[in-house]
């Protein structure tokens, strides 16, 4: 099999693997779509010292693909399953994974890290982290639900987002708008704010009913227009940006509530004045736990959303390196690498 290696500096290459095989409980999934994230160009940019010690892992925790063979004692998924795959490993016996929080496991592995993940043809998986795909379900959408579209259900089903209700956006990258399909599939208005034309424009293409460009306009009082001067009840931050977080706290009204996933910057910017004063509600989030992936993939497909509109660019995995320089480039959306499903 194939799959990506970094060499650290923002340099990769793809190199020929042994076939993997399942063991006990396991299954060997095809990979036919899985994004490169965000997080991945961390891993992309390290040193070449760092990039020794990391070894020939391959990265990628976004996998969606076909079944191809069980491992001994798997009973509930057959040969040619379309399956997204939860990205975390837990040890299954300890309270966090009772709950399907495999990403609090005190032993967690996760995709790409401690594990080979979805940048290679194929992913060995716990057969209970392979989420069944209906057929109205793209493999683009299930590798989606297994990072940026499952966040953004997580962070918006925290919302609760309802009918008419104003969402602010703050981060139009992948994370963000797969938060901005979620939220107008609930019925929210949403205003989005970016710093990137290209994503500006992919927001107002997918049904952002307003959008803000940071670069020239106050994010807070475009958000107090947009609302009648009011502020939003609810926003969902997916910069990682320390402006973006205190214009968030700024633009909520009273008894607002904020979701934040933006891993980066972590200044501490949250007035404590304004939080306390307006009773406002800031919470966290990470991915989602493996139950509500489940939950996940079955509103995507009850409210019909797809997210194909969200990839910008699409590679096989001999172009990795390309696929990587380009993503890391910033003028995307979505990055994903497709395989031939036959």
């Amino acid at each position: 099999m194939r799959g990506v290696i970094f060499h650290g500096e923002a340099e990769c290459s793809v190199k020929e693997f042994p076939d993997p095989e399942p063991g006990p409980g396991q299954v060997r999934v095809k990979m036919i779509a899985s994004g490169i994230c965000g997080s991945d160009l961390h891993q992309y940019q390290i040193t070449r010292e760092q990039a020794s010690r990391r070894g020939d892992r391959i990265p990628g925790h976004e996998p969606c693909g076909l079944v191809d063979r069980l491992g001994p004692d798997v009973q509930k998924l057959a040969i040619g399953d379309r399956v997204s795959v939860y990205h975390y490993l837990g040890c299954g016996h300890c309270p966090q994974c009772a709950s399907g929080n495999l990403m609090w496991c005190p032993d967690r592995q996760g995709y790409g890290g401690p594990v080979n993940g979805s940048h290679g043809d194929y992913v060995i998986a716990d057969a209970r982290n392979c989420v069944p795909l209906p057929d109205s379900l793209s493999f683009v959408d299930g590798a989606f639900l297994a990072c940026p579209g499952g966040t953004g259900y997580s962070a918006m089903s925290k919302l609760d987002v309802r009918e008419n209700q104003p969402v602010a956006i703050f981060g139009l990258g992948p994370v963000g708008l797969s938060g901005l399909l979620v939220a107008r599939a609930r019925g929210g208005r949403v205003i989005g704010v970016e710093v990137k034309e290209d994503r500006l424009e992919l927001a107002r293409q997918v049904g952002a009913e307003a959008v803000v460009d940071a670069r020239s306009v106050d994010p807070v009082k475009a958000i107090q227009d947009f609302t009648g001067g009011e502020g939003v009840g609810m926003a969902f931050e997916a910069s990682g940006s320390p402006q973006c977080r205190e214009q968030i706290v700024s633009s909520l009204r009273r008894g607002g509530k904020a979701v934040f996933c933006g891993a980066g910057n972590n200044d501490k910017v949250i007035n404590p004045g304004l939080l306390i004063g307006n009773q406002l509600t800031l919470m966290g989030s990470f991915v989602l736990p493996l139950w509500m992936a489940w939950e996940a993939v079955a509103f995507t497909a009850s409210y019909g959303i797809s997210f194909d509109p969200l990839v910008t660019h699409r590679f096989p995995i001999d172009r990795a390196p390309e696929a990587y320089r380009t993503f890391h480039e910033g003028n995307t959306g979505k990055v994903v690498f497709e395989w031939d499903p036959e």
